[in-house]
């Protein structure tokens, strides 16, 4: 006669298989994110040379994402004076200044729905905003192309905030004055889409150089900034100016949406805009162009050479930082 299961035999085979379904899940997640971030760090390296041929056979880099709200009215952001920091970026969910941080709390509750949250933490982490000059502003125009950049609308109500000049979503362009709104895919990928002239002591978004991560971003683009103390003393504001005027000028950043004019060009540039899919869909998941904001000699023999340094992911890292993490996993 067949013995039956007890009740603890049973229990025990249960947890058992709890046990074991509990690993798989959690094996496959790990090996989804690892497959995820390798996919990112190939992203990455294509950006960069597509970039880089895209420059050298006389590409215009315009239409970028500013990673910054558009200000009231669609007006740029005048936070920091002209060629300085403003390393104090204390943006909000309820602010329309600053950094991206995703739709206020105030604009339409469609919008709001969609929980966008703007950029990564880590992101926001290692950004802080600039004043460009009108120098640079020119040089931006004359030398890279970049005369728009494509700054995320804080607001989706048109009748409080109109908005002049184009606007844009990732399938749509307006030139009514209207704002794109949430029936119109406004989303993580879709935010930015106010086109707003590149002028003089504009806000745009810089690689903060007394995070240690940002400190870490120069080094990775070939500049070595605060090496004069060790790693974790601390530096002042004013000692770190005099250390990227002597490095010819800060390193900043712009997204690469679909807005920009090297995506849609088959023979040098991008059939469209690579995200990275390891972060969730909400975040603003696209790749980071960074640009030297360089300046050769003195005086008023000073030249102005914006230069194309590297990319980095939606979470901040360069391609070194993300080989490393991919190396880990």
């Amino acid at each position: 006669m067949k013995k039956a299961f007890t009740l603890i035999e049973l229990l025990m085979v249960i947890a058992l298989i709890a046990i074991v379904s509990t690993l798989a899940v959690t094996k496959v997640g790990g090996i989804r994110e690892a497959a995820a971030r390798k996919v990112s760090l190939a992203n990455q390296k294509a950006v960069e040379r597509a970039v880089d041929a895209f420059l050298t056979n006389g590409g215009r880099l315009n239409r970028l994402d500013s990673l910054l709200y558009a200000g009231g009215a669609g007006a740029p952001i005048f936070a920091p004076a002209a060629g300085d920091f403003d390393f104090a970026t204390t943006s909000t969910v309820d602010s329309a200044n600053g950094l991206y941080f995703g739709p206020t709390l105030d604009c339409d509750a469609a919008v709001r729905a969609q929980s966008n949250e703007g950029l990564t933490d880590e992101l926001r982490g290692v950004l802080c905003l600039y004043g460009l000059s009108a120098a640079q502003a020119a040089a931006l125009h004359t030398r890279l192309g970049l005369q728009y950049v494509m700054a995320a609308t804080a607001y989706a109500d048109a009748s409080a905030y109109a908005f002049p000049g184009a606007h844009y979503s990732r399938d749509r362009a307006y030139g009514d004055g209207t704002v794109p709104n949430a029936s119109d895919g406004l989303d993580a990928n879709d935010s930015f889409c106010v086109a707003t002239l590149v002028t003089n002591q504009m806000a745009v978004a810089a690689v903060n150089p007394l995070s240690d991560m940002g400190r870490t971003i120069y080094q990775a683009c070939g500049l070595e900034l605060m090496n004069t103390k060790n790693w974790g003393e601390s530096y002042t504001e004013s000692e770190v100016r005099a250390e990227i005027a002597a490095l010819g000028g800060p390193i900043v950043a712009f997204g690469l949406g679909e807005s920009a004019s090297i995506v849609g060009k088959a023979d040098a540039g991008l059939e469209s805009a690579p995200y990275a899919t390891f972060v969730p869909k909400q975040r603003y998941s696209r790749y980071i162009l960074l640009f030297q904001l360089k300046a050769a000699g003195s005086g008023s023999a000073t030249v102005q050479l914006p230069t194309f340094v590297g990319v980095l992911d939606c979470c901040g890292a360069t391609i070194r930082g993300a080989q490393h993490v991919t190396r880990r996993m």
